[in-house]
């Protein structure tokens, strides 16, 4: 009983989302009616019965004056906005890999493998970011020394459209699996895809550039970079070499959030870091992660650890250090979808970042939202390895706590 409420409750907070631009809009149309009768009962006072064939021409979207009595006040325009940006962590399309296997056991339906509440929320948002933990190529070789390279077919990316994909992540340890040539078969099957990445590029002034997208109004930067390995692989980019932003040493990467701050209205700073399989953070993370905020960037969101890690806020903005796996392989681990809500005023310049969590769970090689004891449970472990600095309620806005 207490799941099935669950799920009630969190599709209904679906639903009030996807229903308030729908409220809007017919609330402009009831006032674009209200203007038309009131000109109709002008008509009527003025001189009886119109039989002009051209009524639209005496109607005025404005104040309308009958007599003394009766004004219409102008319609004000609607200046606000209200801009989702989700986040799911590590995927793995691997060609013969464990999340294919499961997917072609069940027929390609992708719904039996991430719940269909989970997609949902992911194609509803403005802006889907996917952390993209393998490479998408039919060439190249693995790299020498790697102990896990990822691989898959071209036509896998078709998956990434079904899950509401719009963004991928490539600034991981696993974008580079097959040399060079397979990261850019991987940009390539991105871009023909129609799908926009960011954190690689075919030299470095690509890769550290900002990508720039443009929602109701708002334009949202989007930069990335790696410190996730131990044993060095993956290089970063040259002059004429394609490859990741690394931010081992931090400098590059401060300079490109720089350059966003400058060119857009929010910066979301992406970082893949820490250490795998561990809830702890490293001392690192916590320092540059201020920095990168310090630097201009509105929220960090970090991968990489393959479980969560905590959640935090620095002078008000949000730090979250991991998005875990969301379906990578068949560990039974937490995972979560992150949401950053931006809303505003343009008239006024006021706006506010939220940050929503989706406590969700990897098991048997699916991922399920969490309702009931199991949501109850994720949360409160979230809290606990936060250091029960954060707040988390019935709808996953999480904040942090007041001391």
């Amino acid at each position: 009983m207490d799941r099935r409420l669950e799920e009630l409750r969190y599709r209904r907070m679906l639903r009030r989302r996807k229903e308030r631009n729908r409220r809007l809009f017919l609330l402009a149309l009831a006032l674009v009616f209200v203007i038309a009768v009131v000109s109709v009962i002008i008509v009527f006072r003025k001189g009886g019965k119109h039989t002009s064939k051209k009524p639209a021409a005496t109607v005025t979207p404005s104040v309308a004056d009958v007599g003394n009595d009766i004004t219409t006040p102008t319609p004000k325009e609607d200046t606000t906005f209200d801009i989702r940006i989700c986040f799911c962590g590590d995927i793995n399309f691997e060609d013969g890999g464990i999340p294919m296997t499961m997917l072609e056991s069940v027929g390609g339906d992708l719904s039996k493998c991430i719940s269909p509440e989970l997609l949902e929320q992911m194609r509803a948002a403005d802006i889907m970011v996917a952390n993209n933990e393998f490479t998408y190529t039919t060439r190249g070789t693995p790299l020498e020394g790697k102990a896990w390279t990822f691989r898959a077919n071209p036509s896998r990316v078709s998956l990434l459209k079904e899950m509401g994909v719009d963004v991928a992540l490539l600034a991981n340890n696993h974008a580079y699996d097959y040399g060079e040539v397979s990261l850019l078969d991987t940009m390539d099957t991105l871009r023909n895809a129609g799908i926009a990445y960011f954190g690689a590029g075919r030299n470095l002034e690509e890769a550290k550039k900002p990508l720039y997208l443009t929602v109701q109004g708002k334009t949202i930067a989007f930069v990335a970079a790696s410190r996730a390995e131990k044993n060095f692989k993956t290089p970063q980019a040259t002059a004429d070499r394609a490859g990741v932003l690394l931010c081992y040493e931090p400098a590059l990467f401060v300079e490109a959030i720089k350059e966003a701050r400058q060119n857009a209205d929010y910066v979301i700073a992406v970082v893949h870091w820490g250490t795998e399989y561990s809830n702890a953070l490293e001392q690192v993370q916590i320092d540059t992660g201020k920095l990168y905020l310090d630097a201009g960037a509105d929220a960090v969101i970090g991968a990489h650890s393959h479980c969560p890690q905590p959640i935090d806020f620095y002078n008000g903005k949000p730090i979250v250090y991991s998005l875990s796996n969301f379906w990578f392989n068949e560990k039974a681990l937490d995972s979560m979808l992150i949401e950053l809500r931006i809303h505003g005023d343009h008239a006024t310049k006021e706006s506010k970042i939220d940050l929503y969590y989706t406590p969700a769970k990897q098991q048997d090689v699916r991922t399920q939202i969490a309702y009931g004891a199991d949501r109850e449970a994720i949360v409160n472990f979230m809290k606990k390895i936060s250091d029960n600095r954060i707040n988390i309620d019935n709808e996953g806005l999480v904040t942090p706590v007041e001391k």
